[in-house]
Formats: structure tokens, C-alpha cells, sequence
């Protein structure tokens, strides 16, 4: 997996995966194209976490979204996974990212009272269409950083897998009716 060529060592994981009734290409293009702020859930829990209203703007596949973010794709293995990543301080209400950093500079960061996070997510085929999953890893770099992660994740956590799971189900409902638009044509 790239996600281990990007960051093989963790102090925090996370994974979620959906099982999707679509062919791995259909679901590769949905992921890529949908844009994540189109979920309400998404929205409202990403406005809280900013602490400003976000409203839905003109749609944007996934990389578009990225520019001017802090985050960054890392890595791609096309149409079977996707690595994106962002450093900051994230238990800071403006997530302390580092907006500076290039993707080739990710896998040597390890600035002292920072952390960084490598999220993926893959396609592997299933036997009624394909298994799509998210992980998200996490590494601080020294103990008051760690700590710090570690209490701003006890709040956050349950919060982080909603929107990872919301979407995943975002992700399996363009694949699935995509799917079968293409059946009825």
C-alpha cells in the first residue's frame, strides 16, 4: 500500500471501509469526483471544527479541493489508492497546518511540537464489486505534541470516523448509481 511507503510508523489509525456494488473503475472515478462537501454531515461537522459556516460552492473533484488547504496528495497507485496528507497542530481551533510544505518534504517532517496525517483511500475487488476503505494515520513528533494530539483525539475521534464513513457512503452512492445508469443505457 502507498500509505505505508508514506508513512510506515504511527502513533494513531483509524480505518473504515464500505463494501460498494460497482466495478473498481466506476468506484475510482466516483471517489475522485465527488466532492465530500456535498454531504451535509461532512459540512456541519467540518463548520464546528472551524468554528464558520461552510457553505456548499461549486462542486470540485478531490485534487481541485486540495489547493490552498494545507493538504496535499502524497502518493497514487491509479485505481487502487489515493494518500493525502497535511502536517499542523491540529488540536488548535485553526488546525496549526503547515501550509509551506511540499508532498516530497512529508515523509522527512518531523518537526518537534507538530504532528502529521497520511489518509488513503483504496479499492480491492470483491466478489459483488469492491471493498472501499479509508485510513487515517497520525504521527507526533514529541510528548507535548503527543499529549496535546491525544486530548484533542479523545473529543474528535467520534466526530472524525462520522465524516470518514459519511464519505465512504457519498463515495458508494455516485459508484452504485453510476453503475446503474450505465446498466440502463
Amino acid at each position: 500500500m502507498k500509505i505505508d511507503e508514506v508513512m510506515p510508523e504511527y502513533d494513531v489509525r483509524t480505518q473504515h471501509r464500505v463494501q460498494v456494488r460497482a466495478a473498481p473503475d466506476v468506484v475510482w472515478d466516483a471517489l475522485l469526483g465527488t466532492d465530500f462537501s456535498d454531504s451535509f454531515l461532512v459540512r456541519i461537522l467540518m463548520s464546528v471544527r472551524s468554528g464558520r459556516l461552510l457553505r456548499s460552492q461549486a462542486r470540485k473533484p478531490l485534487r481541485e479541493r486540495l489547493a490552498g488547504t494545507g493538504f496535499m496528495e502524497l502518493a497514487e497507485a491509479p485505481g487502487q489508492e489515493v494518500v493525502i496528507g497535511v502536517a499542523g497542530r491540529f488540536w488548535r481551533p485553526d488546525g496549526g497546518r503547515c501550509f509551506d510544505l511540499e508532498a516530497g518534504e512529508f515523509p522527512g517532517f518531523s518537526r518537534a511540537g507538530y504532528a502529521k496525517a497520511a489518509w488513503n483511500f483504496a479499492l480491492a475487488p470483491a466478489e459483488t464489486g469492491c471493498l472501499l476503505s479509508t485510513e487515517t494515520r497520525v504521527k507526533c513528533f514529541g510528548r507535548p505534541a503527543l499529549r496535546s494530539f491525544r486530548a484533542y483525539w479523545a473529543v474528535v475521534k467520534p466526530f472524525s470516523g462520522l465524516i470518514r464513513r459519511a464519505i465512504l457512503q457519498q463515495v458508494k452512492r455516485a459508484a452504485e448509481s453510476a453503475r446503474r445508469r450505465a446498466a440502463v443505457r
